[in-house]
């Protein structure tokens, strides 16, 4: 007979009453709406937040930019959030200065050595976020500046001895930077944000490295047969003739330093070329397309203090500006003045001192403010005669050589008349023409304001009237 299991070796619970079990109270309608609209009241506000964050964090590591520069989120400074794009007062869009040094050693210079060397190439690149321009200003070697000295002492020497005062005193190299940058904001108010430093044969790396560059070279900077050598050891006879010259790292960086026949002016003028050569094939290969990868292909061969988060947001500034480069030299002449004059120290060492209204012009053309850039400004004779034509002229100097006006000119005399005015044309420089007002003293009010028609009329006009006085004075 089967064994058969009896029933108590598995005790059953017993079912609970359905009374003993709370049913789950309804909402109302009412409810539900209210609890629906808490929802998405709370998914706003951190939608909010977050776009809020990322607006303020996003110009920081992209300058000149903003999150409705981006397509999907351009509407965002039409909706009542706070959400725009940076004014040009911001800092997000101050122009970015990178110090470019290229160092003098021979042997191959290494970055770790502790010793000064010369700086053979003293440059200043300097980029506007707003306008999306590059400009690249040179420093002849040979210019007589002051070398301001950590312990208070100054003493006059070449500029292309101040990057090795620093790294004497402070044993490396980044003080020998440091010390550059001291003497380029006291001697000429250039205030540096970040720096690269490259030696020769680093950049000739860089350009084999994307195929060789061609640099157009006129005539006046042709070089002849020239024996040329980069180790004091061994050496060519080269020579780059006017024209169209494709060139490799080792050439390219021959022709740049090239001074044997002329002056180092003309050298300057050689590494501008060879500048913009590299910038144009950077431009054609797409090289700034991933500046990322591209940083960390070549960061063995580039020295520089730009952190690796800033290289996405200078690279996409870079590209936006088409590779539009102005260059410009200390070394340059204005309005037919030479700006440096040879002079031989009591020690023997020959120098180039500076004429200083003409720096103070370079320097106001290369960082010209957002706000001016691309302005033209007129002025009229209302004053009378001769003495009006003189007062004008002060005006114009005034304008271009201590305010930093890209474009004045003069326009024709006009009839005599008591007060000096301002009228703009259009709107598109009405903070130039408030800041201008104000310089001269003429109330903001007074301003006349005027369309601009087909164009062709200047952006300001000013008619100095017999009341003008020369601001400053």
């Amino acid at each position: 007979m089967t064994s058969r299991v009896e029933e108590a070796t598995f005790p059953v619970r017993a079912p609970r009453s359905r009374s003993r079990v709370r049913a789950r109270p309804s909402l109302s309608a009412s409810q539900r709406i209210l609890f629906v609209f808490s929802l998405l009241t709370f998914g706003l506000a951190s939608m909010y937040t977050g776009v809020v964050s990322l607006a303020r964090v996003y110009p920081a590591l992209f300058p000149g930019q903003s999150l409705i520069n981006i397509p999907v989120l351009a509407q965002l400074d039409r909706l009542p959030i706070g959400i725009s794009a940076p004014d040009e007062g911001s800092i997000f869009n101050q122009r970015i200065n990178l110090l470019v040094l290229g160092i003098d050693k021979r042997p191959q210079y290494e970055f770790r050595d502790q010793d000064g060397y010369l700086t053979d190439t003293i440059m200043v690149a300097t980029i506007d976020p707003l306008q999306k321009t590059v400009s690249l200003l040179s420093f002849p070697r040979d210019m007589q500046i002051d070398i301001n000295l950590p312990n208070g002492f100054k003493y006059e020497d070449r500029i292309n001895t101040s990057y090795g005062v620093g790294v004497r005193e402070g044993k490396k190299p980044e003080a020998g930077i440091k010390q550059l940058q001291t003497d380029l904001k006291a001697n000429f108010g250039i205030e540096i944000d970040h720096w690269v430093v490259m030696d020769f044969k680093g950049v000739e790396k860089l350009i084999d490295a994307v195929g060789g560059v061609e640099v157009d070279i006129p005539y006046d900077l042709s070089v002849p047969n020239w024996f040329y050598s980069d180790d004091d050891i061994n050496g060519v006879w080269l020579s780059f003739p006017a024209g169209i010259n494709k060139l490799d790292g080792y050439h390219a960086v021959a022709f740049g330093r090239h001074r044997e026949y002329d002056s180092d002016l003309k050298r300057v003028k050689r590494q501008q070329l060879v500048v913009k050569a590299a910038l144009d094939k950077a431009f054609q290969l797409g090289l700034l397309n991933n500046p990322l990868e591209l940083w960390d292909a070549y960061s063995s061969t580039v020295k520089t203090d730009i952190p690796r988060s800033k290289m996405p947001g200078y690279g996409l500034l870079l590209k936006e500006t088409n590779g539009r480069l102005k260059t410009y030299s200390l070394g340059d002449p204005v309005n037919g003045i030479e700006t440096l004059t040879g002079y031989t120290t009591g020690g023997g060492a020959a120098v180039q001192l500076w004429n200083h209204e003409n720096v103070q012009y370079i320097l106001s053309q290369v960082f010209t403010k957002a706000k001016y850039s691309q302005s033209n400004v007129e002025i009229q004779n209302g004053y009378g005669g001769d003495e009006g034509a003189v007062r004008a002229g002060a005006l114009g100097r005034y304008l271009a050589y201590s305010k930093g006006l890209p474009t004045v000119y003069y326009g024709p005399d006009q009839p005599v008349q008591p007060e000096t005015t301002v009228t703009l044309y259009g709107n598109r420089f009405r903070p130039l023409a408030e800041d201008i007002a104000k310089w001269m003293n003429i109330p903001e009010s007074q301003i006349k304001e005027l369309p601009r028609g087909d164009g062709s009329l200047p952006d300001v006009v000013i008619i100095i009237g017999k009341d003008f006085k020369i601001p400053g004075t």
